[in-house]
């Protein structure tokens, strides 16, 4: 056996997690839960908790052996293997630090369920230590056992420790509406016998700006900053509100001002960054984010802003000095290499730009960076060279194999190339038979290459998969209205398509069609109109042009159609339109001269 100071002094001894965790004897904070699923951004630029002494205690070699390999583990970033180490040290010692620590680092590493075990169990072996009875309340609220949080964090009050009721109602952003309500009629009962907590006061705000009820956050905000006006927690969340409203110029001088009272709160002077980039005032806002760079150097999230306005102001250098220092970091690879990439372009360096852009990795910005570079090899007339590139991505990255197949056969259909589209489709859709984007797609272009059978089968294909898919009932509808005499069965389409979804335009355009098709001009005027009126396309302008001269209303179309065209010159539905139309006109003063279609079933 060998005497150790619990485990305070073994981590003394030993380098522990240089990044995220601080060491103990000094503090640590939960922040870390910022980037895990479900949690809101804190108000404050922490919540700390202070780490006591620890009293002398023996632990079996055994242990000492675990914790000191989970301290190496973490040296090495092996914080599965940490965690791992000190959550079964912890349930074997029953050691407050070592429950505490093993919280400490799920939180770091957003190890869901484990720091929902570590905190429960810190908190069993700590019962009067309201840290620990805040972090239990914090994970049970995140498990959705709103029951249990509050009755933590009760037991917190009465013992009079810092309760943040704020970051415990921050935590349950992912709650349904009606967990919502209940933890807000909770929040209330607890308020009666505490109408002074004003941590309390703003978790109930916090929750009334989820619910979507920002007016009475924003009374509880003022409330708050009456009694306080420097409560720094209460004036972010105004901030917020106040910007989510649209009242920006409102956010921007209070936040100001605030930060001018509070220039060593970065949290605040973040929020007053971010509302100066949401009215637009760029140069401000880049002044404010470089103050928090010098605060924070190798801050991600605030070099990114700051690259992006440098982009945005067209400063390509000082955009491109960040974004190379985010790459030197090792931090948000693909999102620098795909701007790194966009910089270049813009310089003329187009090589540098394709290795950037082949350089981001599979996640957020690796589509467009495919699609920036397949446009680059394109603008540079060498499609062989994209489609080489697409097929061989597609091997390499598997998991964007149907994405990378879309854009190749978007870069065929662009250039008129239907049929080498169509082979690849099927290639395609082999591979991946029941993507609905795909059949969607080859649906389409099998109607440029008039293979209605083809698209057809591709539609219902999708209709089996998904009966309450509007885009495909609507596409088949269509189709069979415009194409077919199978009227009956085209209307049935159109109407279920619409019955999910009366706002489409392009639905409102099939219903019109379908009741020209059966001889109803007032009705398919009225939904064409609809259409045109929400979404003035050159396709909806030639059909309701098309209704309104059989309606006799010539001058009211060729108005329509004038219009469109000079929208869009090159619509060859809206000229061969007319000139159909015209060419079956008899001399002006008949109007027997040409009828709309008449059904061929009831």
């Amino acid at each position: 056996m060998k005497e150790l100071k619990s485990f305070s002094l073994l981590l003394a001894r030993v380098s522990v997690f240089s990044l995220g965790l601080a060491a103990l004897g000094g503090c640590v904070t939960t922040q870390g839960v910022r980037s895990g699923q479900g949690s809101q951004e804190p108000l404050t630029d922490n919540l700390t908790i202070e780490v006591e002494k620890e009293p002398v205690r023996s632990f079996e070699p055994e242990t000492v052996y675990d914790l000191l390999v989970a301290e190496l583990g973490g040296q090495r970033k092996r914080y599965d293997l940490a965690l791992g180490n000190y959550l079964k040290q912890a349930h074997k010692t029953r050691d407050v630090g070592v429950a505490e620590r093993a919280y400490q680092i799920s939180l770091f590493i957003g190890a869901r369920q484990a720091s929902l075990d570590a905190a429960l169990l810190w908190a069993e072996l700590a019962p009067d230590d309201p840290r620990a009875l805040q972090a239990s309340a914090i994970e049970l609220v995140r498990d959705g056992q709103l029951g249990r949080a509050v009755d933590q964090m009760r037991k917190a009050l009465e013992l009079q420790g810092e309760t943040n009721f704020d970051f415990l109602a921050s935590s349950a952003a992912e709650l349904t509406n009606e967990d919502r309500d209940s933890l807000l009629k909770t929040f209330d009962a607890i308020l009666k016998e505490y109408p002074d907590h004003r941590s309390l006061k703003l978790g109930k705000a916090i929750l009334l700006q989820q619910a979507g009820r920002d007016e009475e956050a924003m009374q509880l905000c003022d409330q708050l900053l009456k009694h306080d006006p420097e409560y720094v927690k209460a004036l972010i969340l105004k901030g917020r509100i106040l910007n989510k409203l649209g009242r920006g110029d409102e956010a921007e001088k209070m936040l100001a001002d605030a930060v001018e009272r509070h220039p060593d709160r970065p949290r605040l002077r973040l929020l007053y960054a971010r509302v100066l980039v949401h009215i637009n005032k760029l140069g401000h806002a880049r002044i404010q984010f470089e103050e928090l760079l010098k605060q924070s150097p190798n801050d991600v999230e605030i070099l990114i802003s700051l690259a992006l306005i440098a982009l945005e102001n067209d400063m390509l250098d000082q955009a491109e000095t960040y974004f190379k220092r985010l790459l030197k970091l090792g931090q948000r690879k693909g999102t620098a290499s795909y701007y790194l990439g966009r910089i270049s372009e813009k310089k003329g360096h187009l090589k540098e730009a394709e290795t950037y852009f082949l350089n981001v990795p599979p996640g957020k910005e690796f589509m467009r960076a495919q699609v920036s570079l397949v446009q680059l090899m394109l603008s540079q007339g060498r499609l062989k060279d994209a489609r080489k590139h697409l097929g061989e991505a597609r091997n390499r990255y598997p998991i964007h194999a149907v994405q990378l197949y879309m854009l190749e056969t978007e870069i065929l259909t662009g250039a008129g190339k239907y049929n080498e589209a169509l082979d690849l489709f099927d290639a395609a859709v082999l591979r991946h038979p029941e993507n609905v984007n795909l059949l969607y797609a080859r649906a389409m272009v099998q109607e440029k290459l008039g293979k209605l059978q083809g698209l057809e089968k591709d539609l219902r294909a999708i209709i089996k998969l998904e009966p309450d898919n509007a885009a495909a009932l609507n596409a088949l509808g269509y189709t069979l209205a415009d194409s077919t005499d199978r009227y009956k069965e085209a209307r049935a389409l159109i109407e279920k398509a619409y019955s999910i979804d009366s706002e489409d335009p392009a639905i409102m355009d099939s219903m019109g069609w379908i009741n020209y098709r059966q001889g109803n001009l007032e009705g398919a005027l009225k939904y064409l109109a609809q259409a045109y009126k929400k979404y003035p396309d050159h396709e909806v302008a030639a059909h309701l042009g098309e209704v309104l001269w059989m309606m006799g209303r010539r001058d009211e179309a060729l108005a329509l159609w004038k219009k469109a065209l000079e929208q869009k010159p090159d619509s060859e539905i809206l000229r061969s339109t007319r000139e159909r139309l015209e060419k079956q006109a008899e001399p002006q003063g008949s109007r027997k001269e040409a009828s709309a279609p008449v059904a061929s079933e009831p």
